[in-house]
């Protein structure tokens, strides 16, 4: 028997020796000291053996780590090694018992195993090693909890958090079962021994107590001091270095020879040599690294004995709703670091977190190292130890294909459950209120530690759709589909195209900010860009030299671009030419279902990866083969979003749509429809399956033909698909809810009628000359463009008509009538409710080519007839209870008389109120037509003229065709007040949860696409973001409803006496809700935006804000009252430039000439000069007969700033700061823009505008610095001067209320009888509110401070206002390095001088003097001042320069004794040196030694002997020095 086998079968195991703590065994009787004694020699030897380093045999390469980052059973190879490795010793048939028989590595040093590499056995006699026991069977399960980092071969241990305190109480019996040769552990049953018990992660357990006390009953007392020293040399573990290691080692092994009377001599000993300072301090150092931290339990201390790197961020500090920009970078990197370490079961869940030295290091996790755990321990459960990501990426390149579909599945599992708890974030109210339990689950940060560069994900998956296994590429696709985040995306783009009236879909690339500028003023809200550049996507290869070529695109640079954009790193590393191959080679069908929906993801992804898309070799021409597969019956869900896939790529591009059009791709994907029309019976009688498959095909196969529509294509096709088409048109019957198919067939009905819209908005106006010319047909997709014919107009609109009987539509007609007004079938009601929607949609764009809306041209047009259905459908709304007739209107004997006590608009409201999001966007979306449909119906009958009386005289009904002649508006009032005041609550509400949805300037943390943003609840791409945006745009339609109706409108809350009207529409709230409405919108809403833009700017509401300004102005403490008046052509021309820079400004879209696709989202012709408000299209006698098709339906968040930051209103006053004339072109313009900006401005805060209050107070103060940085025309002109100054008073006065919150919160810290609540009001104050510039505002503030220094020192002649605006940076509040670049730069001007008095400045004086100055860097400038002369005037002129400089050196002196004495000394003698060079300084040397002495004669000569004391003693016995201090003493007569 060889000597490796021997130690296998000796009791000892094979190490017997590397146990260096010796502790009592787990027997009842104790060891004998010669016991004892027999094992220290052999703990010495090992010991010895480290310390010496290496032997003469030792390898002299650099020895290679041999520790695995998880407890995991493995081959003996993989160290440590108590002898000479054999080179075929990984191969051994034996070594999975010797294995199983290191069971305890919790003492092991691993850091100075594998310096020390791999040491040869001495053969040493009298070594026995049958007592191991003795050594580690009486571990404490607690002591091996506290060290997760040092497990090396811990394939006993089982992470479960949840179970820790259960077992405790089987360790005890589970350790006295090894009595045997060899130690039996399985991973994966509790009941085998202590380490199915023992949880190594550092979660924080749900019962501390329980455990702690479990721990004191398992260690017997005499245990207690070795399992001390274990737990403070388990800390060393995190990142010791060799040499600590090696005599660590050696320290415990000669704590373990001690006993403890030897020990505690040994302490009192070394205790009396030290300086009890020092060891206090020790003790203090040693209380915090076992985890007795401020703010820990004392119970805590003696388990929470894990890394410090790891409890810098607990699973608690989750990101919430809003505070994402609170935190810093440094924190959020913490999260998601620790996810390195966290392992995770195989359905996705967390099972803990373990720290190793190699996750730590940041090493990779070999393939071999994962698969060889999972292979070898057949006998029990190797996956109930978990997984952590980089594990299972690594488990993906294993040799066993069942490993890698086991990996790819754990991938899976753990992606979808963080892209579900994500998404459950935007089911709450308030994400604060979620379950305790699930706060420690951050899967916000797991989803992007996934996403992100370090696990390489995308390589992995990549590589595994290359397998030639199907089991390892389906799960590869499945991964992949959740990396895209596929359903959640879809889910949104489903919402949106139901709800949004011609909506665009947006791009779901990664975006971030541009970084703003000094020349801009350091606003941010700059452009989105892409995570990656567009080029990165489809690298340019070199043409002339291969090798050239090769060198530029690397795997490297592929890893790089995929940690940037996981998308654009699949498409980059060819994915595209993969998934076309797997398609040609006739996959199965859930395959096919997945390879199809990653296209449909990756399309959506941006126009590159559209482009790549079709410019990918036969991928088109395999994705139209499948919509046509295996007979014309059978529909599957790859044929589904294979005409999604198409749809989608239609969009981005009029000749792709066209390109599709010519090569008959529309046709076949449309071939359902050129069947033989069926019946519904038929339908019905399919199955509910068939008829879920047949109506999601007929929705996409619809929404592909409207977007051919929407470019001008495919409207010829109506005639041949009318006759299917019909079947979807009419109402529904009862068959269809007995059937439970009604959602199916609304939702085909609600796509028809889109469809039917689109085709309406290509008809030709219907009073034009050009309808009658010959359609133009042509080959290039400039010129190739279709009309629809008004013959297809009326039966159209007979089938339409139908659908305005809200009594004969299921569901509906509850609703309408108010009887059964629940929540109970409201979710089948807003399917209907859409299906009416789109019905009102279509009418709403049949009336527009009738007579176009006025405002696109601003001219009325005079109608010489209008057809036969425009009074049925004014009809339909009056008589069929859309509006509740006002009581006031003599409506005489009405058939629907019942049906006019409550109407479908408070139905709707109702539903928005308390449906869920799904449900309040249908009523939103129906609202918004209905009142469009109102508008267009009234504006047909109205510009009907006198010769067509008569014919719509005959067409009116009794007093329904004398409402319908007066207006339908006149039925609005009551309703859309109703509405208006339920929903400016709701909107307002919203406005704070989509504030910071922005995190660190980008859309999200994570670089995935849409909703893999990973921002919480999903962020921008929530349904409450679409909802919040679509109750807006609705807002901005009644007030544009109220400003056309007289009398509707109040500018103040006195005039009317009605308190619903004052609460609907007074100006107050109108300025609110569009300023709410700026902080919502998103990309592709620039017309919403101007529509804001044109309410918030208007001349009567500059007008009301003018009026609040004096009445708010009149209750300040200011030096003299407002006496200046605005005139009429002011008000015009301020509402002019202010609605033009705002549009220039922030609705401005950048173009990149080297972009092919970089036009396509400028759909919104926005100027980029100044414009006035009347800068319209040039009238003429009609509009073009036929509207002109779009360019693109793909918005584009690249490019564009929406949506706004929360200061986007300062930038109007900022804007003179334009010194490269980027923005402005006119001198005069630049001006006119900032007195406006700052009327307007002042405006707002008097009125306490709601969005301007969420503006923190420091950009309101760099903004009023900005304004006046490069030029001082604002403060020339008296009213703007006015303005500046009452500015700096109000915001001065918010600044003392924040510091004294500050100040009071840091007050009561100490005392744990205070609530929590003043502390963290002053965590949020000092975190957002406080003036904290570099922080905040830009990294490089000092140079901007530098800058307005220069202007004040050269223009300003000591202006006060602009001197309080220099002083601001002079606050206590402003970060050091801002203030000592503010002096600085003040003193080298020589302007300190001109800076205010102290009273005179912004704030309290306190702001500036408390607390004392502690920054040793201000200090020395303040004395450099001092001495230099600098501040000789302005302690003449009682400047506040002077005076801070005294109060804060002479508190340093004088008062702040306990550090900085150098510095102390230092500054006495320059001052006493000074004092003796220059004799007129005594009058400020006395003024500095009496500063803060008490008036009372007693106490202040007792104050002032012993400061003159402080001077002797700084003057270190200089003679010069110390009769200078006694000439200064004798001149203050002492």
């Amino acid at each position: 028997m060889d000597a490796p086998a021997k130690r296998r079968h000796q009791p000892g195991g094979a190490h017997p020796t590397r146990r260096k703590v010796v502790e009592e065994p787990f027997h009842p009787a104790a060891p004998t000291p010669a016991a004892a004694a027999a094992a220290a020699p052999p703990s010495r030897l090992v010991g010895a053996i480290v310390e010496k380093g290496f032997t003469a045999a030792a390898p002299s390469f650099a020895p290679r780590p041999s520790v695995l980052p998880f407890p995991v059973a493995r081959h003996r190879s993989h160290g440590p090694h108590w002898g000479p490795v054999a080179k075929g010793a990984g191969k051994d048939g034996d070594e999975e018992e010797n294995d199983e028989m290191d069971t305890d590595e919790t003492d092991y040093q691993q850091v100075a195993a594998a310096a020390a590499g791999p040491v040869r056995k001495k053969e040493k006699k009298g070594m026995d090693f049958s007592r191991w026991r003795e050594f580690v069977g009486d571990a404490s399960p607690k002591r091996q909890q506290g060290k997760p980092m040092q497990a090396k071969k811990q394939s006993e241990l089982k992470i479960d958090a949840g179970a820790v305190t259960s077992n405790v109480g089987a360790a005890s019996a589970g350790v006295r079962q090894l009595e045997g040769g060899a130690m039996q552990i399985d991973s994966g049953n509790a009941r085998e021994g202590p380490g199915a018990a023992i949880s190594v992660s550092d979660v924080v357990s749900k019962k501390p107590m329980n455990q702690a006390e479990s721990r004191v009953e398992l260690v017997k007392p005499g245990e207690v001091r070795n399992s001390a020293l274990q737990g403070e040399r388990m800390e060393l573990d995190g990142g010791e270095s060799s040499m600590e290691a090696e005599i660590n080692a050696e320290n415990m092994a000669r704590l373990a020879g001690m006993s403890s009377g030897e020990i505690a001599e040994a302490q009192a000993d070394i205790i009396n040599k030290m300086n009890p300072a020092l060891v206090e301090m020790l003790r203090r150092r040693g209380r915090e690294k076992s985890g007795g931290t401020k703010g820990a339990g004392k119970d805590k201390g003696t388990e929470n004995l894990g890394p410090q790197k790891a409890k810098r961020a607990t699973p608690g500090d989750w990101l919430m709703a809003g505070e994402h920009n609170g935190r810093s970078w440094k924190a959020w990197s913490e999260r998601v670091e620790r996810i390195r370490s966290c392992r995770f079961t195989l359905d996705g869940d967390i099972l803990g977190f373990q720290s190793s030295q190699g996750q730590q290091d940041g090493k990779k996790t070999h393939a071999e190292n994962v698969a060889e755990r999972d292979f070898l321990r057949t006998e029990g459960d190797p996956a109930a130890v978990g997984y952590t990501i980089n594990e299972a990426v690594a488990l993906t390149r294993s040799m066993v294909p069942g490993q890698r579909v086991l990996a790819l599945q754990l991938l899976a599992s753990i992606l979808n459950r963080a892209l579900q708890s994500l998404h459950k974030m935007d089911l709450l109210d308030n994400v604060k209120e979620m379950d305790l339990n699930d706060k420690f689950h951050d899967w916000q940060a797991v989803w992007a530690y996934a996403l992100g560069p370090e696990p390489e994900l995308v390589l992995s998956l990549r590589m595994a759709l290359d397998d030639n296994h199907d089991s390892v590429v389906l799960s590869c696709a499945k991964v992949i589909n959740a990396m895209l985040s596929f359903e959640f995306n879809e889910s949104y783009f489903e919402s949106s195209e139901r709800a949004v009236d011609h909506g665009k879909d947006i791009c779901t690339a990664p975006v971030f900010r541009s970084k703003p500028d000094l020349d801009g003023g350091f606003l941010q809200g700059g452009f989105w860009k892409y995570n990656t550049k567009p080029s990165n996507i489809l690298p340019q290869y070199g043409d002339n030299d291969e090798d050239e070529g090769d060198e530029k695109h690397t795997i490297q640079d592929d890893v790089i671009v995929s940690g940037q954009d996981v998308a654009a790193g699949f498409i980059r590393m060819g994915i595209l030419p993969r998934i076309c191959f797997l398609l040609e080679m006739d996959p199965p069908p859930v395959l096919e279902d997945y390879l199809v929906s990653i296209l449909v993801a990756l399309a959506r992804h941006s126009p590159q990866s559209a482009d790549a898309i079709l410019n990918c070799p036969r991928l088109i021409q395999s994705v139209t083969k499948l919509l046509s597969k295996q007979g014309s019956m059978e529909i599957r869900s790859s044929q589904i979003k294979g005409v999604t896939l198409l749809k989608v790529l239609s969009k981005y591009n009029r000749q792709t749509c066209l390109n599709f059009v010519n090569h008959g791709v529309f046709q076949q994907a449309m071939w359902h429809w050129y069947r033989k029309a069926g019946t519904l019976e038929d339908w019905v009688r399919s199955g509910m399956e068939q008829c879920k498959l047949s109506s999601a095909m007929m929705v996409e196969q619809l929404r592909f033909w409207r977007s051919c529509i929407s470019y001008g294509f495919c409207v010829t096709h109506f005639a041949d698909l009318f006759p299917v088409l019909c079947l979807w048109l009419s109402p529904p019957n009862k068959k269809l809810s007995e059937h439970n198919v009604l959602v199916e067939f609304s939702s085909v009905a609600r796509e028809s009628y889109l469809v039917l819209g689109a085709l309406a908005q290509r008809l030709p106006l219907l009073h034009s000359v050009e309808q009658l010319a010959k359609q133009d047909v042509g080959v290039s997709a400039s010129s190739y463009m279709e009309t629809w014919s008004w013959s297809h107009v009326v039966p159209t609109v007979d089938l339409a008509l139908s659908w305005l009987h809200l009594n004969d539509i299921p569901y509906v007609c509850s609703l309408v009538s108010g009887q059964n007004m629940n929540t109970k079938h409201m979710l089948e009601a807003s399917y209907l409710i859409l299906v009416v929607a789109s019905v009102l949609g279509m009418l709403n764009s049949i009336l527009e080519r009738i007579s176009p809306d006025a405002t696109y041209d601003g001219k009325n047009y005079s109608l010489p007839w209008i057809p036969d259905f425009v009074p049925k459908i004014g009809l339909g709304i009056i008589g069929n209870g859309f509006f509740s007739i006002s009581g006031t209107v003599a409506f005489g004997n009405l058939d629907h008389q019942s049906l006019c006590r409550t109407s479908l608009v408070q139905g709707l409201c109702y539903m928005r109120c308390h449906g869920n999001v799904d449900v309040s966007l249908s009523s939103i979306s129906c609202l918004k037509r209905l009142m469009q449909l109102s508008w267009s119906v009234d504006r047909v009958i109205q510009g009907a003229t006198k010769s067509c009386s008569e014919h719509l005289n005959e067409s009116k009904t009794g007093a329904a065709g004398k409402l319908l002649g007066e207006g339908i508006s006149s039925l609005w009032h009551d309703d859309l007040l109703h509405l208006l005041t339920s929903l400016l609550p709701m909107i307002s509400s919203q406005w704070s949860i989509l504030q910071n949805i922005e995190v660190f300037g980008r859309g999200g943390p994570a670089p995935g696409v849409g909703f893999g943003w990973g921002a919480c609840g999903g962020g921008f791409w929530s349904l409450k973001c679409l909802l919040a945006q679509q109750d807006s745009q609705l807002v901005l339609e009644l007030f544009k409803t109220f400003s056309s109706a007289p009398g509707l409108v109040t500018h103040n809350n006195g005039v009317n006496s009605d308190n619903v009207t004052n609460t609907a529409v007074t100006a107050s709230d109108r300025i609110s809700s569009s300023l709410g409405v700026s902080s919502i919108a998103g990309p592709g809403q620039i017309s919403m935006m101007e529509k804001a833009f044109d309410i918030l700017f208007e001349p009567s509401i500059l007008k009301y804000l003018k009026s609040s300004i004096h009445k708010f102005a009149s209750h300040m403490a200011l030096p003299k009252p407002f006496e200046w008046d605005i005139t009429e052509d002011e008000y015009l021309l301020f509402s002019s430039v202010l609605n033009s820079h705002f549009r220039s400004r922030w609705l401005s879209i950048k173009k990149k000439h080297s972009d092919k696709y970089a036009g396509n989202n400028n759909s919104t012709i926005v100027p980029k000069i100044p414009e006035t408000l009347e800068a319209i299209q040039e009238e003429t006698e009609l509009t073009e007969a036929v509207n002109e098709p779009l360019s693109t339906l793909v918005v584009e968040w690249a490019h564009q700033r929406l949506p706004l930051p929360v200061h986007w209103i300062l930038s109007a006053i900022c804007c003179i700061d334009d010194p490269k004339g980027i923005l402005l072109t006119s001198a005069n313009y630049i001006i006119d823009v900032s007195r406006a900006g700052l009327i307007f401005l002042f405006g707002l805060e008097a009125i306490s505008a709601a969005p301007c209050l969420h503006a923190p107070v420091i950009w309101k103060m760099h903004a009023l610095s900005v304004s006046i940085r490069s030029s001082m025309d604002l403060l020339q002109e008296d009213r703007s001067r006015d303005i500046f100054h009452a500015l700096q008073e109000l915001y001065g006065q918010h600044l003392d209320m924040l510091c004294q919150k500050y100040y009071r919160s840091h007050s009561v810290k100490e005392d744990d009888s205070v609530g929590m609540a003043n502390l963290e009001e002053g965590k949020e104050i000092s975190r957002l509110e406080i003036l904290r510039f570099e922080e905040k505002i830009h990294g490089s503030y000092t140079s901007f401070v530098e800058s307005l220094v220069e202007q004040f020192a050269a223009v300003s002649y000591g202006d006060v206002i602009f001197g309080r605006q220099v002083v601001i940076y002079l606050h206590r509040m402003v970060e050091p390095s801002v203030r000592l670049a503010a002096w600085n730069a003040l003193s080298n001007a020589y302007v300190l001088e001109l800076l205010p008095a102290l009273d005179k400045c912004i704030g309290n004086m306190e702001g500036y003097l408390e607390p004392l100055e502690a920054d040793e860097k201000i200090l020395e400038s303040y004395a450099k001042s001092w001495t230099s002369g600098v501040l000789d005037k302005a302690a003449q002129r009682d400047s506040m320069s002077y005076t801070l400089a005294k109060h804060h050196l002479s508190g340093f002196v004088f008062q702040c004794r306990v550090s900085g004495k150098t510095l102390r000394y230092k500054v006495v003698k320059s001052l006493l040196r000074c004092y003796a060079q220059k004799r007129h300084h005594e009058a400020m040397l006395k003024s500095f030694v009496l500063q803060g002495i008490a008036q009372d004669p007693e106490r202040s000569s007792n104050e002032l002997d012993q400061r003159f004391e402080i001077l002797k003693d700084a003057c270190e016995m200089n003679s010069s020095l110390l009769a200078e201090v006694q000439r200064l003493k004798a001149s203050l007569g002492q």
